[in-house]
């Protein structure tokens, strides 16, 4: 049987609703996502010195889906993985990409808590801790770093930016849009049953598997952190939103 491989990539950013999305196209009868969903390949270079023919293998269960996607958010943690986009570029050049994007700050606490629901993870006391000793966390929410990196390489026309707000308030019209940049029946109605999530919920409960019930969750930023953070990613997000033409305060009081 020949070969199957992807051609589409939902890149990140974490905690905007990849997993959801993903969950869902896996549900479409013309889609299929890889087996584990998020296999890191291009991205962890243990992962990737294991061969391509090996990455292929998680696309076994692939038939004669239109669309066949690898979600994995390490995809955009471009500073941590800099050779990710250029693998990727190499070994589908035709690629879609799709990038979710948030709130960048309500980005950072949901990624605080999912390290604390994380097997191995930093425990942290606050998301002023974990910013603070876990850059990763406030990098992941540089949006025109990433997308700059992946537009340089691919043509802009084959980048989706999928907003967070947008998918939360509609989720089958962005679904659906989604399914039109995947050239798939966008006709689908997306079901909830279907769906997968990673709540807040769930981090806690994994959180008990760790031995962690103790620790506390504390998304309550501390004004000068705040201050921080957002000076660190302003240029950044603004740039970002501009080039999409939306509104410097389209999060709110941050820029």
């Amino acid at each position: 049987m020949k070969n199957i491989k992807p051609n589409f990539f939902i890149i990140g950013a974490a905690k905007a609703a990849t997993t959801s999305l993903s969950s869902l196209l896996g549900a479409h009868p013309q889609a299929a996502i890889v087996q584990g969903k998020e296999p890191h390949f291009f991205s962890y270079d243990n992962v990737y010195t294991l061969g391509w023919k090996k990455y292929l293998e998680l696309f076994r269960h692939c038939r004669d889906q239109k669309a066949i996607g690898d979600a994995s958010t390490s995809y955009s943690r471009i500073r941590y993985h800099p050779s990710t986009v250029a693998r990727l570029r190499e070994h589908v050049p035709d690629a879609r990409i799709i990038y979710m994007v948030r709130h960048p700050l309500q980005r950072m606490e949901s990624a605080y808590v999912e390290h604390l629901g994380t097997a191995g993870g930093q425990v942290f006391t606050s998301i002023n801790d974990a910013v603070k000793r876990q850059p990763m966390i406030v990098d992941s929410s540089r949006y025109w770093e990433v997308f700059d990196a992946y537009r340089h390489r691919f043509d802009e026309s084959r980048i989706k930016i999928v907003w967070f707000e947008d998918y939360i308030a509609n989720r089958t019209a962005v679904f659906q849009d989604v399914c039109r940049f995947l050239e798939i029946d966008d006709a689908v109605v997306p079901g909830s049953d279907r769906e997968l999530t990673n709540s807040r919920e769930s981090a806690a409960h994994r959180m008990a598997k760790r031995g962690l019930s103790h620790v506390q969750i504390n998304t309550t930023w501390e004004e000068e952190t705040r201050q921080w953070i957002i000076s660190l990613i302003r240029d950044d997000n603004c740039r970002f939103l501009a080039h999409f033409g939306r509104p410097t305060n389209f999060w709110g009081d941050l820029f």
